[in-house]
């Protein structure tokens, strides 16, 4: 188990690097940085790529959740059984705004909705 944390870390590294790489060079052909820039234009942009990348490890955590819930679920009012189903949603979150999945049920039985967990 380590190991494979080890070698998490060092491949998230070596992206972490790549990126940095190419967001340098999109921000010098695009022209948000020219010349010798103000260093408040370079840590503005390294923090809103930051936001940028926060924002997407968040999606990527929602839809694994809704992976794990999307197996037949128990509805807490009756207990009948039902199939929940995902759908979009918006939350704002320090990183600005972020478009996740999120797990719903209804239970036709009791006509109740409601939101599974694993």
């Amino acid at each position: 188990m380590e190991d494979r944390i080890a070698v998490l870390k060092q491949k998230l590294a070596h992206g972490l690097k790549e990126l940095a790489e190419i967001k340098v060079e999109l921000d010098r052909a695009d022209g948000t940085i020219k010349g010798v820039p103000h260093y408040s234009l370079i840590e503005n942009s390294a923090h809103e790529f930051g936001r940028e990348v926060g924002r997407t490890v968040q999606e990527r955590h929602a839809r694994e959740l809704v992976a794990q819930t999307m197996h037949q679920v128990t509805c807490p009012g009756c207990q009948s059984k039902v199939q929940p189903k995902s759908q979009k949603r918006t939350l704002t979150s320090l990183d600005g705004p972020v478009e996740i999945l999120e797990t719903v049920a209804h239970c036709p039985t009791c006509r109740r909705d409601f939101f599974p967990s694993t």
